[in-house]
């Protein structure tokens, strides 16, 4: 009896080399978009900040120095950088707000009343 031969051509080599591939790369590229979905909005925060601080001139032509603050506003943070020369006028204010960022507090619900 002849044991079952299996014949690998170079057609049958490639194409599979090219599907692993192309697994391999459509696995990477979903795994990357999730991650940066999850840091999007801390590094959006951050980003406002640091370049507020570090790059005052994006925001105000002859800008030496920036200042960055944070409020509170119902369940939204309000971001100010507010830009000024080197002669210490202010040259402007920029504002960003993230929506729903400190969420929605919960629900408390009295405690149920008993027929008396």
């Amino acid at each position: 009896m002849i044991p079952n031969i299996t014949v690998r051509t170079a057609a049958n080599t490639s194409s599979s080399r090219w599907r692993r591939v192309a697994a391999s790369a459509l696995i990477a590229s979903a795994a990357t978009v999730g991650s940066m979905a999850v840091t999007a909005p801390a590094a959006q925060a951050a980003t406002f900040q640091e370049t507020c601080v570090a790059h005052p001139g994006a925001y105000a032509s002859g800008a030496v120095l920036g200042v960055h603050a944070t409020k509170k506003v119902g369940n939204n943070r309000e971001e100010s950088c507010k830009v000024y020369d080197a002669s210490n006028k202010l040259l402007g204010t920029t504002y960003q707000t993230t929506y729903g960022f400190y969420g929605t507090p919960p629900q408390v619900r009295p405690p149920a009343q008993s027929a008396r």
